[in-house]
């Protein structure tokens, strides 16, 4: 949950974690994972309940700043021209912590991370049902088995950073098999591809805690959103849904 060596993660956050599931009952733990990718999970339906409410979306055009009077937000600085924003409109500032940091001079934000490796196997038929397993005591943790292909994810990675692509997966594949009871068949590895995220968390540690955010900046129309963000939970999917919706309270009762 951390995303964070347990030599330096926060305890807070875990238990966090562990009150908001465990000590909730079987109800609050039952596992989801989406079938197809994230996208098709979160991003897809979002988009579509946007548009369908009459949203303007743009995509691949970054918001290089903001333009400020008064204490308000007045206009977005787009790579072709400023978006000005009318009397009654606000923003929700959704970015990474370091692109957060550069907007808005002075604003403590996390600055130091954990990355996650992701190494998928390419199969040419599914080894079993949908499903993930949790490994303990090697260097995979989660194995992800959709249809034709098995992901494994590797969390806390910062420590493997000058591992070679071609070492993480002969590493990992062993142990995908093993946790899948694969056939004797697959023994050679198929073909992989590994995906780094050098910065997918902030690093779970009371000094990083101590630099997260809440929604509120000083600014009477904008409001802060991301996992990165004072949620009280870690860096999560359910960290990041719960900020926005602090961020659209923070908008309303402004």
């Amino acid at each position: 949950a951390l995303n964070t060596q347990p030599e330096v993660g926060l305890a807070r956050l875990l238990g966090a974690v562990v009150r908001e599931t465990l000590m909730q009952g079987g109800a609050a733990c039952l596992p989801r994972f989406p079938h197809a990718g994230l996208s098709a999970a979160f991003v897809d339906p979002a988009l579509a309940r946007l548009r369908a409410l009459g949203a303007e979306l743009r995509t691949g055009c970054r918001v290089a700043g903001l333009a400020i009077e008064d204490g308000r937000v007045v206009s977005l600085r787009l790579p072709d021209a400023p978006l000005r924003l009318g009397p009654g409109e606000s923003v929700v500032l959704a970015v990474p912590p370091w692109v957060a940091g550069d907007m808005l001079p002075g604003l403590s934000v996390p600055d130091a991370f954990e990355a996650i490796v992701n190494i998928h196997f390419r199969l040419a038929a599914p080894p079993g049902p949908a499903g993930f397993v949790g490994l303990i005591g090697g260097t995979v943790e989660w194995v992800f088995v959709k249809e034709g292909h098995v992901s494994v994810t590797i969390s806390a990675a910062n420590r493997l950073a000058d591992r070679p692509a071609d070492v993480l997966a002969a590493t990992a594949w062993p142990e995908v098999r093993a946790a899948l009871d694969l056939p004797a068949d697959l023994a050679e590895m198929p073909p992989w591809r590994v995906v780094r995220e050098k910065r997918a968390t902030f690093a779970a540690t009371a000094e990083q805690e101590r630099r997260r955010p809440g929604p509120r900046v000083g600014l009477a129309n904008l409001a802060l959103a991301g996992d990165w963000t004072a949620t009280g939970l870690p860096a999560t999917i359910e960290g990041a849904i719960r900020s926005g919706r602090r961020a659209a309270q923070t908008i309303l009762s402004s």
